[in-house]
C-alpha cells in the first residue's frame, strides 16, 4: 500500500503568519494524551496580506487544517480530536475557521529512515509496513514537528476535491522479512 506525507504546498508563498503562537498554545501539548491541556478553542491574531491564500492545510507553525479538509480527514479518521482555532486578520477585517487536528500516534519508522546527528530531524523518513498495519491516517510519533501520513486511498480522496495548497509526498514502505 503507498503512503504519502500531508503537507502544505511549498509553492504557495503568500498565507496567513499566526501571531504569538507560543503564548497561545505549549506545542508539547499538542498531542492526544495532552489535549486536555489545550482550549477547546483558541484565537489566533494572523499577518497576511489581502492576496493570502486561506489553504486547506498550514503547517509552517502549528499544523492546521480547513473546516473542508476536517470533514475529510473525519471521513476516514472518527476517531481523531480537533481543536477549534480561529484565525482572525483585524487589518483586513477577515476571519477563517481552521482546526487543529490530534491524530493517533505510530511508531513508524524503518531501521532505514535517516536522522541528523542529535536526532530531531527525520533526513529520509522511511516507513516499516508491519508498524503501520494498513492504517488511513496517523503522525509519525518519532517526529518532533508534525509529520502527518495518509494512505493512497485518502490522498486520492483529498485530490477528489478542490481542495488549495495540499502537498502530498510519497513516502517508501518496507517490508521486513520474507
Amino acid at each position: 500500500m503507498d503512503y504519502f506525507v500531508m503537507e502544505q504546498d511549498e509553492r504557495y508563498a503568500e498565507f496567513p503568519v499566526l501571531q504569538d503562537v507560543r503564548q497561545h498554545i505549549d506545542i508539547r501539548h499538542v498531542n492526544r494524551l495532552q489535549a486536555h491541556h489545550l482550549a477547546d478553542t483558541t484565537v489566533f491574531q494572523v499577518k497576511a496580506s489581502a492576496e493570502a491564500e486561506y489553504l486547506d492545510v498550514l503547517t509552517t507553525q502549528l499544523y492546521l487544517v480547513s473546516e473542508k479538509m476536517k470533514q475529510i480527514i473525519e471521513m476516514y479518521e472518527p476517531d481523531c480530536l480537533f481543536k477549534l482555532i480561529p484565525l482572525m486578520n483585524r487589518e483586513l477585517g477577515k476571519q477563517k475557521l481552521y482546526y487543529l487536528p490530534l491524530f493517533a500516534e505510530v511508531e513508524a519508522l524503518s531501521p532505514s529512515a535517516e536522522f541528523n546527528l542529535d536526532r530531531s530531524v527525520i533526513r529520509k523518513l522511511v516507513l516499516q509496513e508491519d508498524k503501520i498495519k494498513g492504517k488511513r491516517i496517523f503522525r509519525v510519533k518519532e517526529s518532533e514537528k508534525p509529520l502527518i501520513v495518509v494512505r493512497l486511498d485518502v490522498a486520492e480522496s483529498m485530490l477528489r476535491r478542490d481542495l488549495v495548497g495540499v502537498g502530498l509526498k510519497r513516502v517508501p514502505v518496507e517490508k521486513v522479512g520474507p
